[in-house]
Parts: C-alpha cells; sequence; structure tokens
C-alpha cells in the first residue's frame, strides 16, 4: 500500500534549544545568537488498515537565543534523503510526481515565527508552543509544534510534534478522498493526515 510521507516536516523532531519559563520576550541589552543544530524528521503516513514510517535529515538548522531564553529558528530538510520502514519501491513511489516530486522539489523548510514557553509544564508533556511556517513543494502553511525541551550535556534537545491534516494543501494529492471517491479507492486508499516529529538537537 502506497502511504504518503510529509514532513515537512509521522515531520520524532528534537529542536535544540534552550528551555525558558516565560512566554519568549527579548531579555534587555542582550543580541539574538543563532546556534547550529542538527536532527531528523520522523513521519507516519496511513491508508485502510495500515500505517507507514520512515524518516527525513535535517540537512542544516538553527536555533535562536537571546540570553537563555529561545526565540526562534530555521530549518531545511533534505527531501531525496526520505527512507521508508517498508520497500524502496514504496520510497521510490513517495519521491515520485505522485507524492513530493524530489527531483523538483530537493528540499522543505520550516521558519519558526513564534515561541511561547508553557508554564508549569508537568514531566513529559511540552514546554513550549513553536509556530511556524512549513514549505513543502513551494507551498507554504502555517504550522504548529508541541515540543519537550530538555538539557542534554552542554546543550539541549527537543522533540516536537505535529499533524499535517491535510496534505492536499501541499498539492500532494494522490489518491485522496477529495479528489476520488473512496469507493472507487477501495484500499488504495490514502489518508490526508501525516504524523511528524522533529528531533533537533544543538551540536
Amino acid at each position: 500500500m502506497k502511504t504518503l510521507l510529509i514532513i515537512a516536516l509521522s515531520l520524532t523532531t528534537t529542536f535544540a534549544f534552550a528551555a525558558g519559563k516565560a512566554k519568549t520576550a527579548p531579555k534587555a541589552g542582550l543580541d539574538v545568537v543563532k546556534v547550529p543544530a542538527v536532527g531528523e524528521v520522523q513521519w507516519t503516513g496511513y491508508g485502510v488498515g495500515k500505517s507507514h514510517t520512515g524518516s527525513l535529515n535535517i540537512s542544516s538548522g538553527a536555533v535562536q537565543m537571546k540570553g537563555d531564553t529561545f526565540v526562534g529558528g530555521e530549518f531545511t530538510i533534505d527531501m531525496a534523503s526520505l527512507k521508508t520502514g517498508d520497500s524502496p519501491r514504496l520510497e521510490g513511489h513517495l519521491k515520485s510526481a505522485d507524492f513530493f516530486d524530489v527531483e523538483k522539489n530537493k528540499e522543505a523548510t520550516f521558519k519558526i515565527t513564534s515561541v511561547e514557553a508553557i508554564k508549569d509544564a508537568k514531566a513529559g508533556e511540552p514546554t513550549h508552543k513553536i509556530v511556524g511556517d512549513l514549505t513543502i513543494k513551494g507551498k507554504t502553511l502555517p504550522q504548529t509544534f508541541m515540543a519537550v525541551v530538555a538539557k542534554e550535556g552542554k546543550g539541549f534537545k527537543a522533540t516536537a510534534k505535529t499533524q499535517i491534516a491535510d496534505r492536499t494543501k501541499y498539492d500532494i494529492v494522490y489518491n485522496s478522498a477529495q479528489f476520488k471517491t473512496a469507493s472507487a479507492l477501495g484500499d488504495k486508499l490514502i489518508e490526508d493526515k501525516i504524523d511528524v516529529v522533529l528531533d533537533i538537537r544543538t551540536k
């Protein structure tokens, strides 16, 4: 069963940045500093009675810090790095024009537009709400990630999760019930949602 990947970015992602406890407000007298980050996008797509998972590499990225407060960031995803846990045939189909058309769309991006720390977050619960612009196949739409940020050695890591509710808005329409009837697609139907997890950490 063919399934859809997405990322941009189910785009487990670990964003690397320092955790602040208040809503991100720049501290007076401090400059914004870019901190290099690396990571991976994990995705899950859904079909009739089954699902498929895979990954994408983050080819470049940086988080923006103002003092000890995380205020932004930007990440580039290498679409040619798309991998599946299933078969080379599925992997090749996802890279084709039916899905991500990787030959023409080599990169996807996520640019953070706002960060809000969640007060009194309990252990294991999201510590930050991250909103940004996700661009896939030249289509840019806002996307919200809920992230758990944690200290790791001398740096930080984060796991941010979201769901792309409608892949067709990124011009990924193959076997969507929005364009063909479910009865016509049968077990070839692919759901429009894609679960994404970003795993990113500071270098």
